[in-house]
């Protein structure tokens, strides 16, 4: 006797089938939700606030901004790979019946370390997000786990380099710390300097006094040079070991060595600046340049000093123009004080 079986009678797969999950109106719901994202998320990583003039408390704001700004973007990836699925007929059967965006907040939510299965457990029974999660027939702590697994199968959170993350919040807080003669140079002034600096690949390069390696950086982007930076702050100093760069030493005045360029915004403290560029151009190597950032008191003071560098700086300098009005007042640690950009050959 042949015994005839039933579809009912055969097991349930887990992988769905094209038909059974092919959904193409609910995978445009979808992608009308994911679409409706983007203004707000483009407002969140680069919001109004971080473009303006930076403080602590700016910073703090823009930073938690951004994050915030990423989340939306990882969540807006669901949505659309939710969506693929839907048309392709793919979906995992544990997001099936995910409806709305609150149901994957929850979700990446509940992917931070903080929520341990016995705290979800707790929580299941008397929070609003656990009735949100039951509409989606996702109300056990197994049953999370295999919703975030999946959903991360269809995307995966974009892995943020631990470096990069710890390089920003140092950067975060040295925001209106008081360094002295430690004013950061702004990224236009920065591109300035590197090309009037006229860098060759494999040109041996040096900036004194890098910060918190803004010029290092610029000049890093713009052209493969052998570079060497000192600094004499060594919160600054780690900073700068930490993104790579080849720090030689902390103070300036140890170098010995000859550079073809030299790049460089020394302190501005007491005249010392002028110290700085003298002591820099002696190490340059024949036909090399120098290009500095000074502040324009070295164009009208009258004291001795200042009147010397001038007579000193003569037959060296072939740029010496004011830098607009304000330049420096978007820098980390904003000044007023007008600035010239000079450049000197050896």
């Amino acid at each position: 006797m042949i015994q005839q079986l039933s579809i009912f009678d055969l097991p349930v797969q887990d992988t769905p089938t094209k038909l059974r999950y092919f959904n193409p109106k609910k995978a445009q719901k979808f992608r009308d939700l994911a679409n409706k994202m983007q203004k707000q998320i483009d407002n969140k990583l680069n919001s109004a606030i971080g473009q303006q003039r930076p403080t602590r408390r700016r910073a703090r704001i823009a930073a938690s901004m951004r994050e915030e700004g990423e989340k939306l973007a990882l969540i807006q990836g669901w949505l659309y790979a939710i969506a693929d699925a839907l048309d392709e007929g793919t979906l995992s059967r544990i997001l099936s019946e995910i409806s709305t965006k609150s149901q994957l907040y929850t979700l990446y939510d509940l992917k931070h370390p903080h929520w341990q299965d016995h705290l979800i457990v707790q929580h299941l029974t008397k929070d609003g997000w656990a009735s949100c999660l039951l509409r989606a027939n996702i109300g056990t702590v197994p049953r999370i786990h295999q919703a975030i697994s999946a959903l991360e199968e269809l995307h995966q959170t974009p892995v943020i380099d631990p470096k990069v993350k710890q390089i920003a919040e140092l950067e975060r807080q040295l925001i209106g710390t008081t360094i002295p003669g430690y004013f950061p140079t702004p990224k236009p002034v920065c591109d300035q300097m590197v090309r009037l600096a006229n860098l060759k690949p494999g040109l041996r390069v040096w900036e004194p006094s890098a910060g918190k390696g803004d010029i290092a950086s610029a000049i890093k982007e713009a052209v493969d040079v052998n570079l060497e930076v000192c600094e004499l702050n060594s919160n600054l100093r780690q900073l700068l070991e930490i993104k790579g760069f080849n720090v030689i030493g902390s103070d300036c005045f140890d170098v010995t060595t000859s550079y073809h360029r030299i790049l460089m915004n020394p302190p501005f403290v007491k005249g010392s600046e002028l110290i700085h560029i003298r002591y820099s151009y002696d190490h340059l190597l024949e036909g090399g340049q120098l290009v500095a950032i000074a502040p324009e008191s070295i164009e009208f003071r009258q004291d001795r000093k200042y009147a010397e560098f001038r007579e000193w700086l003569e037959d060296k300098c072939v740029i010496n123009a004011p830098l607009p009005q304000g330049s420096f007042l978007n820098s980390d640690r904003s000044t007023g004080v007008n600035t010239r950009i000079i450049v000197l050959e050896r």
